[in-house]
């Protein structure tokens, strides 16, 4: 059975030549199949090694030094083809027959001697929204990086197809890689968009790096030079193909539909959820930890507390039962922004400490207003509304949709239907309230609302010109969770590309089907549409 990449060879060959008697079948008397470590691939014909591998390879084993041109591999690497070397040497009579029996001897043979024969062009066609999913995933403040072991003019110019303003002297290749100290490592997985020639030991090490240095990485792949790479990253991705069985015992998730858009669906999906639990949280911790910090200051100021004991149960019936409730099971699209937002246990902390602040400063200043002008009842009451209003106000902040509208409204109308109900508002130890009183009350809470809503952009932009001072870049992190990774379907050819996607991060796999993993998920497409071209060395 053919290998994807020779099918595709065979088939450009029979386009291309009117003789079909040359491709018989014939039966080699030993194989050299390629694996990690070893570029190339070869089979014994008789006395003659047949071998497919990588220029460089095949230039340093080769009888003529500069039989294959690396100009000629340069410019057809510059069109976005991946290079693949040609080359063959006659075995004497008894070497030959050593050969067939010893596959370690025959190794050896295809490492000295070889007669360069020509070059091989094949065109890994990127799936049609690739180059979209890339522009997504970067405008949503994730980093995308291009792991590849084919030729460095190759990977600039798949990375260009892609969106990628890379140069071919920007790429990092494998031997520069091993060549690095820790710290040139670490500046290398910071600035770099490009790794070329990379072996799967390299994969590992680029992963370790990335994620050492604050990053959180998911691997995907489909192929045995992947399983490593894929199991120490956060989030390993296995694609469904004939050639993945180690890569999908290795993952935490198969895709087995190979549908590209399905990394975005799933960090839209992740951003909507974490949403829904940040506003939920903020509503429960930020107002109950302003409603605390509303009775300490006012207690302090006046010697007791300026709610009792029911008033307290009524804030918490209003604003922390069906607010809360409606927040979790809004729909997302209506929930924050369009933009796909990153977990950060910060932006949580963040949004209970300004929602606590706002909501003491609401209820205190209402309070002290009103106790400057009315009796100790007045006040609590008049601090009783500002302090549930200021937290209904803040709901709305997060999300307006018709059922969380409509619990606020709700709540706000029973609220002011027990404190200007006389016997109610007794009970409660409350008093109804005149229309100074109800314009303090709203007043504040409506101010306080405002400085929730202007305040974390105000600290976002303290927070961006503390860094530009610093001359730090500003890096979006998530914690201990990864997004998916995706493929681009190519018709018929192996193809050894990748894209990986940091905070996200997506690489590469070797893959023995006809998809290359360009970026993200993927299936196979057994449908053989690659090109193949053979240019003469």
């Amino acid at each position: 059975m053919f290998h994807s990449t020779d099918a595709a060879v065979v088939d450009a060959a029979q386009q291309a030549l009117d003789d079909a008697s040359v491709f018989g079948d014939v039966e080699a008397n030993n194989l050299v199949p390629f694996r990690s470590g070893r570029p190339y691939s070869a089979a014994l014909l008789g006395r003659r090694i047949a071998l497919k591998g990588s220029p460089e390879f095949v230039t340093e084993a080769g009888r003529d030094p500069n039989a294959v041109s690396a100009k000629h591999v340069q410019s057809m690497a510059g069109r976005g083809l991946r290079v693949v070397a040609v080359a063959q040497r006659e075995l004497s009579e008894h070497d030959a027959r050593r050969a067939g029996e010893d596959s370690q001897f025959l190794e050896q043979c295809c490492s000295e001697g070889l007669e360069a024969v020509g070059l091989l062009g094949l065109s890994d066609t990127l799936r049609p929204e690739a180059t979209q999913l890339v522009r997504e995933l970067r405008g949503d403040g994730r980093q995308v990086r291009v792991l590849t072991g084919d030729h460095p003019t190759t990977a600039a110019a798949v990375a260009t197809e892609l969106g990628l303003d890379v140069a071919r002297e920007d790429v990092v290749t494998g031997p520069d890689w091993e060549n690095f100290s820790r710290a040139e490592r670490r500046d290398a997985v910071r600035g770099s968009s490009v790794f070329a020639r990379v072996t799967p030991e390299q994969k590992v090490e680029i992963v370790q790096a990335l994620e050492t240095d604050g990053r959180v990485c998911a691997m995907v792949g489909d192929g045995a030079n992947d399983a490593a790479a894929i199991r120490v990253s956060s989030v390993g991705i296995g694609v469904s193909s004939t050639d993945s069985d180690p890569a999908r015992g290795a993952a935490d998730i198969v895709l087995l539909d190979g549908r590209v858009g399905g990394l975005t669906d799933a960090l839209d999906e992740g951003s909507q959820l974490w949403r829904r639990v940040r506003s939920a949280v903020g509503v429960l911790l930020g107002g109950n930890a302003g409603e605390v910090a509303f009775a300490l200051i006012g207690s302090a100021l006046s010697g007791e507390s300026p709610l009792n004991a029911r008033q307290l149960l009524l804030v918490n019936l209003m604003t922390d039962a069906l607010p809360a409730a409606a927040l979790a099971v809004s729909t997302p699209s209506e929930n924050g922004s369009e933009k796909s937002e990153q977990m950060d246990a910060h932006a949580l902390w963040q949004t209970i400490a300004v929602r606590g602040g706002a909501t003491a400063i609401g209820a205190l200043a209402a309070w002290l207003l009103a106790r400057a002008s009315g009796r100790r009842r007045r006040a609590s009451t008049v601090a009783l509304v500002a302090l549930v209003g200021t937290q209904l106000g803040q709901t709305l902040l997060e999300s307006r949709s018709p059922l969380v509208v409509a619990t606020v409204a709700g709540s706000a109308a029973v609220l002011a239907t027990l404190v200007s109900t006389p016997v109610v508002s007794q009970f409660l130890g409350c008093t109804p309230l005149g229309p100074i009183a109800w314009g303090q009350a709203v007043g504040c809470a409506s101010a306080a609302t405002l400085l929730a809503a202007l305040a974390p952009r105000a600290l976002e932009r303290i927070a961006a010109t503390e860094e530009n001072a610093n001359g730090q870049s500003t890096i979006r992190k998530i914690p201990t969770r990864t997004s998916t990774a995706y493929t681009s379907r190519t018709g018929g050819v192996s193809a050894r590309d990748s894209v990986e996607i940091s905070d996200v991060e997506i690489k590469e796999a070797e893959t023995g089907e006809s998809d290359t993993l360009v970026s993200v998920a993927a299936g196979s497409d057994t449908s053989p549409n690659s090109r193949a071209t053979r240019d003469e060395s």
